[in-house]
């Protein structure tokens, strides 16, 4: 496959969740969107650039210069959005093509879609959704090959009954990627570039593309609206008090049990429901956390009890009990 790349396309506005924040930057679970992609893809190469459009310096500046950037000016598709980059891409290799609204995606998920690319010009990541009405439908042709991708205010009648969808996540061959992307026209509706029209370019020359089906549809879809954000940040703590559990946490309700991304609790520590641990907290080993906490930049020692308190950038000792009905928080707090 030679050298891995990996693109992020995180230009849109995002109009749907109608805020002022870009839409990437929204947080998840006490991080933007975006570093969950991002997080997924440095797992599997250095090799990594952001295409920023709509508030491309907020996000820059959230985000750190940890990554290379590429400014899309004009937000005219997906295809568009891809060529800002091509000039800093090898002209060989493999690149993967990523949506910085999927959070999602994990880079287990990534690594069954390079898996996948061998000799083969693309590989796309689908999946089968219940009501697939406003995504690119995958239309097959003979041997089950993929035809092409067509969206869906392009799509026909027929083709708009397809319920296998492109989730907007690509493994490419970048020799061929970077002789058919300049060949992409706008002539569709939407009067954009769209990056899903190289496929059928691609395979009427004799270049196959290959699927990676996602089994779970909402791992692999683009957040697009705060109902959305909402129903990710469930699975999204689903994952992290799971994994917590499995290292020696005991939740009696994870359901009730709202905890940021990357804080930290020791073994054999109890959550009792209706607990929210946010970012900067830190919690010891053998505590025993609610019911109805809530802890922010907090950090509380081995065996320490905690019950019906707000804890803000405070220090609780060991086996010290805080509660019921404390409020405690540093000066930097107030």
């Amino acid at each position: 496959m030679g050298q891995l790349w990996a693109v992020v396309l995180a230009a849109g506005e995002g109009k749907r969740m109608h805020s002022s924040l870009p839409k990437v930057l929204h947080p998840l679970c006490g991080r933007p969107m975006i570093s969950y992609i991002l997080g997924s893809a440095v797992e599997l190469t250095d090799q990594i650039m952001v295409v920023v459009g709509h508030g491309a310096s907020q996000v820059q500046d959230v985000l750190g210069d940890r990554w290379r950037y590429v400014l899309q000016e004009q937000q005219l598709g997906t295809g568009h959005a891809l060529t800002q980059a091509l000039k800093s891409l090898p002209s060989e290799g493999t690149l993967l093509v990523l949506c910085g609204d999927t959070p999602l995606l994990e880079s287990e998920h990534l690594r069954q879609l390079l898996a996948r690319r061998d000799h083969n010009a693309a590989v796309i990541a689908t999946t089968i959704l219940p009501d697939p009405d406003g995504y690119g439908r995958i239309v097959r042709g003979q041997n089950d090959l993929i035809e092409k991708i067509v969206e869906d205010r392009d799509a026909t009648e027929e083709e708009k009954k397809i319920k296998e969808i492109n989730t907007g996540t690509y493994c490419f061959n970048l020799k061929l990627l970077k002789h058919y992307l300049p060949l992409l026209t706008a002539d569709n509706v939407q009067k954009e570039y769209y990056l899903t029209d190289i496929i059928a370019l691609m395979g009427r020359d004799g270049h196959q593309t290959k699927t990676y089906l996602v089994d779970d549809y909402r791992v692999g879809l683009g957040i697009n609206n705060r109902a959305q954000l909402s129903e990710a940040a469930r699975m999204m703590r689903e994952r992290i008090n799971r994994s917590l559990m499995l290292s020696g946490v005991t939740m009696i309700d994870p359901g009730s049990v709202y905890i940021d991304y990357g804080q930290k609790v020791g073994s054999e520590t109890i959550i009792l429901p209706n607990c929210l641990i946010e970012n900067g907290t830190v919690i010891g080993q053998e505590c025993r956390i609610g019911p109805n906490v809530h802890l922010s930049n907090a950090v509380i020692k081995d065996g320490a009890v905690v019950q019906n308190s707000v804890i803000t950038g405070s220090v609780i000792e060991e086996d010290k009990k805080v509660g019921p009905f404390c409020h405690l928080r540093s000066e930097q707090a107030d």
